[in-house]
């Protein structure tokens, strides 16, 4: 029998950062198994975004983290890992996002992630196509952006393979193996290997591997997606993120065009159990409503992005991202089994926190005590629960379509 210090089962951008921190932290042996292609499923789908102030405090020094590892890991591989340092806008044209926004830059400074305060004229010339006379309030993040998550996955990897971390892809796990409250590894291929630590890092997935352990973690598959332009002089460049919270959209750019994402008034979710085991058999669209969804925008969008009565859209890209109720990442130890660890549940901030989601569930597998307060994160914090049920997974969805995260009175 095979034996190694840690195993990581998913090979997404989480699992590879899992592998790279372990290994960085000098870890003993590592292997990371992933039953398909490295970074096929909801990793190859993601915009990208890496923006590291958000509304949930609890998650901004996990994202900073993000972009403090990208020269490191730069240097580390010899390569780029696809990361655009583009910036940020963030617009709000209501007072209540003039608020939130006011609180968001007030913890981006405690934190001392940069932040600008751009005028009327700078807001043109960061992003032409920006229609600014709605605007109540901005501010721009100069180190935020976008990143190709492909890339800067196999960035993980290869660095993790570099200090010894030892990779398979086309590894299906299919049990935990136990003694009594603790683990002691798996089952991958009908063959067994013997591990110190399992970390879950199967994202759409997590609850499933969860449930050999006798704990299923409270997240839910839900349906995220974003169309892309065609290119166009009017619109197109290296310009900024741009985060429109009014209207629930978020635009950044790609190859001379436009990525345009708007979230859902409501969400598709879906039964984790049902999720075939390759991504490329499964397609979260659900017919042609997702054109309802933009045309819906449409009106919204207008007032911020006029060029969109022209514009025209190429491809529609959806995926899957696994949501909590509350909005918060799941990420620490199972209750009651000793040697079972959980990073998942990212809440379509799966790039944005990578660093930082392996950087802590590095430590907590090393014993140490990690460098973030991790207590909002804790995989038991609404006891056991049925993420499979309709219920559960609406409530999921809820957070996706609306992101403020309150949770309802009914029960699981």
């Amino acid at each position: 029998m095979e034996t190694f210090d840690h195993v990581i089962v998913g090979g997404g951008i989480i699992g590879a950062s899992a592998a790279y921190h372990l290994k960085r932290k000098g870890a003993g042996s590592v292997l990371l198994l992933e039953r398909n292609d490295l970074a096929s499923a909801a990793t190859s789908r993601a915009a990208g975004l890496v923006l590291q102030a958000s509304t949930k405090y609890s998650k901004t020094p996990l994202a900073k983290m993000t972009t403090q590892i990208v020269p490191i890991l730069e240097q580390e591989v010899g390569e780029s890992v696809g990361y655009h340092d583009v910036g940020s806008l963030r617009i709000a044209a209501s007072n209540e996002r003039a608020t939130e926004l006011d609180a968001m830059v007030e913890d981006a400074v405690k934190w001392e992630i940069p932040v600008e305060f751009p005028s009327e004229t700078e807001i043109r010339e960061l992003v032409p196509w920006l229609d600014v006379s709605t605007i109540l309030k901005s501010a721009y993040f100069p180190t935020d952006g976008y990143v190709d998550p492909y890339i800067m996955s196999m960035s993980y990897i290869k660095a993790a393979r570099a200090m010894g971390a030892v990779v398979r892809p086309y590894s299906n796990v299919e049990n935990i193996l136990r003694q009594e409250k603790k683990v002691v590894g798996v089952v991958s291929n009908n063959e067994k290997i013997a591990s110190g630590s399992v970390i879950d890092a199967c994202g759409a997935w997590a609850s499933v591997l969860s449930e050999h352990v006798g704990f299923a973690l409270p997240m839910a598959p839900v349906r995220s997606h974003y169309w892309i332009t065609e290119p166009s002089s009017s619109y197109g460049g290296e310009q900024p993120v741009t985060i429109l919270p009014d209207v629930a959209a978020y635009t950044r750019p790609e190859v001379g065009g436009l990525v345009l994402g708007v979230q859902e008034t409501c969400s598709a979710s879906f039964n984790a159990r049902d999720l075939p085991h390759d991504p490329a058999a499964f397609s979260p669209t659900q017919g042609e409503e997702h054109w309802d969804i933009l045309t819906d925008a449409y009106d919204g969008l207008a007032q911020f992005f006029p060029a969109i009565k022209t514009a025209r859209f190429s491809s529609y890209i959806c995926g899957l991202s696994s949501y909590t109720p509350d909005g918060e990442v799941i990420l620490g130890p199972i209750p009651d089994i000793t040697g079972f660890y959980a990073v998942a549940g990212d809440c379509g901030s799966g790039v944005t926190l990578s660093a930082g989601m392996g950087d802590v569930i590095s430590d907590l597998a090393l014993k140490q005590k990690p460098a973030v307060d991790i207590a909002r994160f804790k995989p038991d914090r609404f006891g056991k629960v049925n993420p499979f049920g309709e219920r559960f997974r609406k409530r999921c969805a809820m957070a996706r379509a609306s992101k403020s995260y309150r949770l309802p009175s009914s029960p699981l």
